[in-house]
């Protein structure tokens, strides 16, 4: 934990300017990972419904299939 309070350190002693810009390529990196993620979880579903193989345009329809049930799930009528 200490690595963690030295890092603090060190971030804090930057201009408000490098602040800003550390901070937006933080949170770049934190949304690629998540859209990774996701890629990996829509890959391993598909591996699991034995779908894995199917076709660019099948996929997109399923990822679209997938994306409105999240919608249904989360933000129900």
């Amino acid at each position: 934990m200490q690595s963690i309070d030295d890092l603090a350190s060190v971030i804090t002693e930057l201009e408000p300017a490098d602040q800003r810009a550390l901070l937006d390529k933080v949170a770049q990196l934190n949304f690629q990972k998540g859209l990774h993620d996701l890629a990996a979880k829509f890959r391993a579903r598909l591996a699991r419904e034995e779908q894995l193989d199917l076709a660019r345009e099948q996929v997109w329809t399923e990822l679209g299939r997938f994306r409105r049930q999240i919608v249904e799930h989360d933000y129900p009528a």
